[in-house]
């Protein structure tokens, strides 16, 4: 037998029932409590998660293991501290004792195991469940805990289609069951797996992972169809079939039903990955398919069973979060959206892939689907306009305002107004730029204000050939502090493009590629910029001219982007 490295707390111990109230104990566990005598339950020292865990664990009590070991947080003053409760069955109750963790890797281990497999369980309650542990695939009944099963993966491969009758008949079970297992190898978790069963009733698999420093475990629950209507294709019928998400029309109904019928509360979120055609004309159409996938992937594992997700277009996504608070939704898009980030720059390190999201809440904000769903998309729209890479979460008293201003734009649009007004200012810029004299750096600085005004940027900066400051314009008079002074490397060049520019709508997209140049961009607050490297015939740098927005981040659209490219090249021949 392992002799295993451990020591007990001033040898703490107790009795207690399955409903966690204390029968007897030694005086060790009295003055941990500082309590005089047993009446008590324990649940009151334990995190809400633990106490609920623990009874079902006692519930559930196997008597043909010895002993049990659990993992729990008790706190008896102030903080939690992390021990290990071995169990052992005395009649009808149970004695405990703690344990420390730091004098027993394997005994922390397997009992980080047992418990967390629990966890998973409960949150996954239905009939059956399996575990894989690298090694075997256990198949058990979560009403009393009966092993139908335990063996290698062949075993489970033959076991587990004929005690379901799953219908090989139909190829898309079959692919199904496959990729469920080479999943599962890879220890791959978070995934939903449906089966076509010989009833024509439909079985869904959901995996998670459980993990130790030593250990790794999937757990994953066995749900059987609760409806008796004939499933004839259900799997094609809801999913999408690349990212395995619902369709549109599936995430659509599911979430009618969960507003306009069932009045639940809950958040809707649209995402949309930004410029995926870009991304689809640069790196292939399969590389698109992996950016799909992986979108699909993050935006599970962020809301963690608290939702539902489909794919409602190419590059479109819909959530029906369960959660209402701010805080809750704001971690879950956060999860979102550095994750894939994140995922996508580490499969392709040239890339950046990033999305935009808009957020509204029911009942609070809209009063139907439709009305949620317009929500939404509006502030999905002025994520756009705020430099993508973001999320916004509707707020009256902020984006009413903006969707107003928008409207009345898009009223002049229709109009001709707004393009009349364009064509005046810009023709006022070219004047201007042509009537500044050589190196009147006072003129320049009155033009530079003209176009800060008229495409509304915070700032513009332009640098000689040698790359020291020629002039600084900015809506703040006291603004000169350059953020890029001393960095002008080839490494800074690095991101320019063939043309001699770059320009990034939201600089956060640098955080998981370039913590430098990251830095260079917060230290000053630059959210969105346009940089300008302008060049005379024989190719010689002459000047470098940066547009900047300091926060919040915007989007630059392409004909402002050729704008300032030619205002840029103007500029450098007055210099």
């Amino acid at each position: 037998m392992e002799r295993l490295n451990q020591r007990r707390i001033s040898d703490i111990s107790f009795i207690i029932d399955k409903d966690l109230n204390v029968k007897d104990g030694n005086r060790s566990f009295l003055n941990l409590l500082h309590k005089t005598d047993f009446d008590l339950n324990i649940s009151y020292i334990l995190e809400e998660s633990d106490a609920k865990n623990l009874r079902f664990y006692l519930e559930n009590f196997d008597d043909t293991l010895f002993q049990h070991n659990f993992i729990a947080n008790i706190r008896p003053q102030e903080n939690f501290i992390s021990c290990i409760l071995t169990i052992t069955r005395e009649g009808e109750n149970f004695k405990i004792v703690i344990e420390e963790l730091s004098y027993s890797r394997s005994l922390l281990d397997r009992a980080l195991l047992d418990s967390r497999e629990f966890t998973a369980l409960l949150q996954n309650f239905d009939a059956y469940y399996f575990t894989y542990d690298g090694a075997k695939f256990v198949l058990k009944n979560t009403k009393d805990l009966t092993t139908l099963v335990s063996g290698p993966i062949d075993a489970f491969r033959e076991f587990f289609p004929q005690t379901f009758k799953l219908n090989f008949a139909h190829n898309d079970s079959k692919s199904q069951f496959d990729a469920m297992l080479e999943d599962i190898k890879k220890f791959e978790s978070n995934r939903y797996y449906s089966f076509l069963q010989a009833n024509k009733q439909l079985l869904t698999v959901h995996t998670l992972k459980t993990s130790t420093r030593s250990s790794s475990l999937i757990v994953a629950s066995v749900q059987t169809s609760k409806k008796s209507d004939v499933v004839t294709n259900l799997y094609n019928e809801q999913k999408d079939g690349l990212t395995g998400l619902y369709n549109k029309k599936a995430i659509t109904e599911l979430a009618i039903k969960k507003i306009d019928e069932d009045k639940a509360p809950c958040a809707l979120i649209i995402i949309d990955v930004d410029k995926f055609k870009e991304c689809n004309d640069t790196y292939g159409h399969i590389f698109g398919d992996r950016v799909l996938t992986a979108v699909a992937t993050c935006i599970q594992d962020s809301i963690k069973g608290a939702g539902m997700a489909g794919r409602i277009g190419g590059d479109e996504f819909l959530v029906i979060l369960d959660r209402t608070n701010e805080d809750d939704i704001r971690n879950v898009t956060r999860n979102i959206r550095t994750g894939i980030q994140w995922s996508i720059t580490n499969v392709e390190p040239g890339s950046i892939v990033t999305c935009s999201m808009g957020i509204a809440k029911f009942p609070e904000q809209a009063k139907s689907y439709n009305e949620l769903f317009e929500l939404a998309d509006k502030c999905l729209y002025i994520a756009k306009y705020r430099g993508r890479n973001c999320y916004i979460i509707y707020k009256p008293e902020i984006h009413d305002k903006i969707l107003i201003e928008n409207q009345q734009i898009d009223d002049r649009v229709v109009s001709g107004k707004f393009f009349q007004e364009n064509v005046d200012s810009l023709l006022e810029i070219h004047d201007s730029i042509y009537a500044i004299k050589k190196n009147d750096t006072e003129s320049l600085r009155t033009v530079l204000k003209k176009i800060i005004g008229f495409i509304n940027i915070s700032k513009i900066t332009v640098y000689d050939e040698h790359f020291n400051i020629v002039c600084v314009a900015a809506t703040n008079e006291n603004d000169t502090v350059d953020a890029r002074s001393g960095q002008f490397t080839d490494a800074y060049f690095s991101y320019f493009n063939e043309f001699g520019f770059l320009h990034f709508d939201n600089t956060n997209v640098l955080n998981s590629i370039d913590a430098s140049r990251y830095e260079i961009y917060r230290s000053k607050d630059i959210a969105s910029t346009i940089e300008v490297l302008c060049k005379d015939d024989s190719g010689a740098v002459k000047a470098l001219v940066c547009y900047d927005v300091y926060k919040p981040a915007r989007t630059f659209k392409k004909e402002t982007i050729t704008q300032v490219i030619v205002w840029a090249n103007l500029i450098t021949r007055k210099l």
